[in-house]
């Protein structure tokens, strides 16, 4: 199956006064299995996502594939991650989704800052023109 079936509500933001006040509505791009996570499909949900009237689009980013890992992983029964984890490297994502769009902000998840150049988070704010969201922290397991 390489084909992604969209259902986006459309969101009205016309009839609001006060966008300030109104919860944020964001998506997460498809970047998980090899059938989904193709540059037609996040492209197509990007744009659909905008028009749609969507605040935000989100990734994942997993940089550290442990084989032995030393910190069990919680959401799974034999504690390493799950199989599908392995994806698509953010920031890049996001900055292809910015030449592809013009008003949807841009976020990651928190991310390890000891793995990333903050040039290419900077980047990214600059070709996205202001809409890039990003997280910091320091990792969870040992591995990181």
């Amino acid at each position: 199956m390489d084909r992604l079936i969209l259902f986006l509500p459309r969101i009205d933001t016309e009839n609001n006064n006060d966008n300030d006040s109104d919860m944020k509505i964001g998506l997460r791009l498809p970047q998980t299995d090899e059938h989904r996570a193709t540059k037609q499909n996040i492209i197509r949900l990007a744009t659909e996502a905008e028009n749609a009237g969507f605040d935000s689009l989100w990734v994942l980013d997993r940089l550290i594939w442990p084989i032995g890992p030393q910190t069990r992983y919680p959401g799974s029964a034999d504690g390493k991650l799950p199989a599908d984890w392995q994806y698509i490297f953010d920031p890049l994502t996001l900055t292809y989704v910015a030449a592809n769009t013009n008003k949807i902000a841009l976020g990651t998840p928190v991310i390890d800052m000891l793995f990333h150049n903050p040039v290419i988070l900077a980047t990214l704010d600059v070709l996205s023109e202001g809409r890039a969201i990003a997280g910091f922290g320091i990792g969870w397991s040992k591995d990181e």
